[in-house]
């Protein structure tokens, strides 16, 4: 009984209650956990660490942690760096084949005869004609007439690029839309509208 309770003394420090409770054959097993534990011994662990062959195995393992941060950091450097390279290239491409361009008003014409605000009021009506089925072609010449060509511009810019239904579809101008929307018939109506610009 004297080796029990031994046996449950030092198995009692890591576990602090139970190890004889269940009723098997603890004694064995505490023995064959005592046999095992090798390094998980601080009395071993520390001889170990302050012999040659420790020292080295330290070494090794501080050298080995410091490749694995080096190694991720280097990783984490490498994708920032194509991630931010590859930002700058789509928006790049977005700005320069993609981008909006505003239409400037000639100074040589007579100034605009609609506001700003009317010149927008315009362009979501010319956008509700078109989007969807049909082109709305009657409702886009009406909001056409009477407009001189920088009324117009100021229009186009005011409806900017604009996508289709299709979501696959490109943004485009107003005056693409006019290209992609209305027969030949229906834009030379347009350019009697306002010249110079279909």
């Amino acid at each position: 009984m004297a080796d029990h309770k031994r046996i449950y003394y030092v198995v009692g420090v890591t576990r602090l209650y139970a190890p004889f409770t269940d009723g098997r054959n603890n004694y064995n097993k505490a023995k064959n956990k005592m046999k095992k534990q090798g390094l998980h011994n601080p009395a071993i662990l520390t001889a170990f660490a302050s012999s040659p062959a420790g020292q080295k195995a330290i070494t090794n393992s501080l050298e080995n942690a410091n490749a694995g941060v080096t190694a991720t950091a280097s990783i984490v450097k490498g994708v920032l760096k194509t991630g931010l390279f590859v930002g700058l290239g789509i928006f790049a491409y977005n700005k320069i084949f993609n981008g909006f361009s505003a239409l400037r008003e000639n100074k040589y014409e007579k100034p605009s005869n609609i506001s700003v605000g009317m010149a927008k009021n315009k362009a979501e009506a010319i956008f509700s004609a078109m989007f969807g089925i049909g082109n709305g072609f009657k409702s886009v010449r009406q909001n056409l007439m009477g407009v001189n060509p920088n009324g117009f511009v100021r229009i186009h810019n005011e409806f900017g690029l604009r996508k289709g239904i299709n979501p696959l579809s490109n943004k485009m101008t107003l005056l693409q839309w006019f290209g992609d929307q209305f027969s030949e018939s229906e834009l030379m109506e347009l350019r009697f509208l306002i010249p110079h610009f279909f």
